[in-house]
């Protein structure tokens, strides 16, 4: 039992993060500077985002009030390694990527309509959005080392 049991490796990596923040924007020139990519709304006091209204106003929204999810993932690598002689040693490896399948987004939509639509806030009064991105799903992988 001791020998079969020898010569094994087993890896673990854990990765926890807070999710990412991102801008929340209005889509169009709002405050004149003949640039639409980077305004952002305002917001009503029950958290509602609008466009402003008025011609050449830079909306009240902070930067980064936009924020995704969670991440959280657990990698696993377990390896065997079997001996043949005294110099040449095979190592048999296999390797699973977020093993509990969780999804992890990756970008959200910073669109402040859907924004709106999405309808989530995190207790820090940051918003979440629609996810237009995540990370891979559940992976294995396979494979050997011939040492020698």
């Amino acid at each position: 039992m001791h020998r079969f049991l020898s010569d094994f490796t087993l890896a673990p990596i854990i990765e926890i993060s807070s999710g990412r923040p991102f801008n929340i924007l209005t889509g169009s020139d709002t405050n004149g500077d003949l640039q639409g990519s980077t305004d952002r709304p305002s917001f009503a006091a029950d958290g509602t985002l609008f466009a402003p209204t008025t011609a050449f106003t830079a909306g009240n929204l902070p930067r980064n009030s936009g924020i995704t999810h969670g991440y959280a993932s657990l990698d696993l690598r377990v390896m065997r390694g079997i001996r043949f002689g005294e110099n040449v040693r095979l190592d048999l490896i296999a390797e699973g990527f977020n093993l509990f399948n969780r999804f992890n987004e990756a970008a959200a939509n910073p669109d402040f309509r859907a924004v709106g639509a999405f309808n989530q806030r995190a207790g820090n009064g940051r918003y979440y959005s629609q996810p237009t991105a995540v990370y891979d799903p559940r992976q294995f992988q396979f494979g050997f080392k011939l040492n020698f």
